[in-house]
């Protein structure tokens, strides 16, 4: 299945398109003020690093967050109207599950972190990984660094664009255990349309009119326990 898959959550934006299990073109860039230009142009350059064209996308991955609200909006709003205007189907994933995914090949926990952009507010989750499955274990997490220390309690890698500065923190926090690691990353089109693509073969498509990213702050994080809470199944 050829899915297109775009994530605007965060310092950097992403455009890839997978077809199954092979990527055929993965691209960042700095996320602007002129992000939505940006992204409709990127999204023709991908198309033709992979040579293709949009007619033959069969779905679309848009990723919902958590991140910056006004950059989420524009990739939500472009992969709604993608899939409105080709009458195509498109999934929503958190942004948490994407980098989670990332490190699925890491032994351990997995801790997607994600700056909120608020004073030292940050969003997180734990992960955990078996034959490929990259499933939540618990609830979303908004608040502080110390609080999210408090939570490990086993081996953990985080995961992030400032995972390193986070895991010497929580290293601190916790008297530098041996069992923190850290890779430092962002979230990549191909791993959304992966993850969407999955979602999709199942019939597991949103609503194009009603998909709207996932807001999360401290006082409604818990309302999102079920929800976006899939288990995923890697391919390959």
């Amino acid at each position: 299945m050829k899915v297109l898959g775009i994530d605007t959550s965060g310092y950097a934006n992403a455009v890839g398109v997978i077809d199954d299990n092979q990527v055929l073109a993965d691209f960042t860039f700095e996320a602007r003020n002129d992000s939505l230009e940006k992204i409709v142009a990127n999204i023709d350059f991908v198309l033709k690093e992979a040579g293709l064209s949009l007619e033959d996308i069969e779905g679309f991955g848009v990723g919902l967050g958590p991140g910056s609200w006004t950059g989420i909006k524009v990739g939500v709003t472009v992969g709604k109207i993608l899939a409105f205007s080709t009458n195509k189907p498109v999934s929503g994933v958190p942004t948490l599950e994407v980098l989670a995914y990332q490190a699925r090949n890491m032994p351990g926990l997995i801790c997607p972190i994600i700056n909120a952009g608020a004073g030292d507010t940050i969003y997180a989750a734990f992960y955990r990984t078996k034959d490929g499955t990259v499933s939540r274990a618990g609830e979303y997490y908004v608040g502080d660094i110390q609080g999210l220390a408090e939570m490990i309690k086993e081996p953990t890698v985080f995961i992030g664009a400032e995972a390193q500065a986070y895991s010497r923190l929580i290293n601190q926090a916790l008297g530098s255990p041996d069992d923190i690691r850290a890779i430092e990353d962002i979230p990549r089109g191909s791993v959304v349309a992966l993850l969407a693509a999955t979602c999709l073969e199942r019939g597991e498509n949103d609503d194009v009119l009603s998909l709207a990213p996932l807001y999360l702050k401290e006082s409604t994080a818990k309302a999102f326990v079920n929800r976006y809470s899939r288990s995923v199944q890697a391919k390959g």
